[in-house]
């Protein structure tokens, strides 16, 4: 098993204990630790997003002390990198309203199948890339039933 201190050099950010949480509860990595991996859901909609999204696990692999299992959402980048991709990055790649309206349906049936996903697949940590307008919604909804993840959202610069 590997020792918590050396995990904390690796990601000072996820195991620090936030102010809203309980102070029995423990960090993401030392729930990590206990369960053997880390569990990141990642969700981008958009080529931008895949490819920050690839970058960031290719480093989350060489830092990380655990085995990392990645699921989500993701383009040809990401799978490469280890992701087990729902369904295609593309069907969420849609802009502007008059675009959105006859994909509207699909967009919400999209959004169930992804909360679904994520609370089988009980993440230790959820992060969105890009593709604002799925993110919000995503993450809205994950909070009310995924308690125990620490969400993060990734955008480009000139977002």
């Amino acid at each position: 098993m590997l020792r918590v201190s050396k995990i904390k050099l690796c990601f000072p950010l996820l195991t620090r204990r936030f102010a809203s949480f309980k102070a029995r509860k423990k960090s993401v990595i030392e729930k990590a630790a206990v369960d053997g991996e880390l569990r990141v859901f990642i969700v981008a909609g958009e080529v931008s997003g895949d490819n920050i999204g690839s970058r960031l696990m290719c480093s989350l692999k060489k830092l990380s002390p655990l085995p990392l299992r990645f699921h989500g959402v993701g383009g040809s980048m990401m799978c490469k990198q280890g992701l087990t991709s729902l369904f295609p990055m593309e069907d969420l790649a849609v802009m502007g309203l008059w675009e959105l309206l006859p994909h509207l349906y699909k967009f919400r049936v999209k959004l169930k199948e992804t909360i679904d996903a994520a609370a089988m697949f009980k993440p230790h940590v959820v992060v969105t890339v890009d593709s604002k307008g799925f993110s919000f919604r995503l993450l809205k909804l994950l909070r009310g039933t995924q308690t125990e993840a620490c969400f993060f959202r990734l955008v480009r610069e000139n977002q």
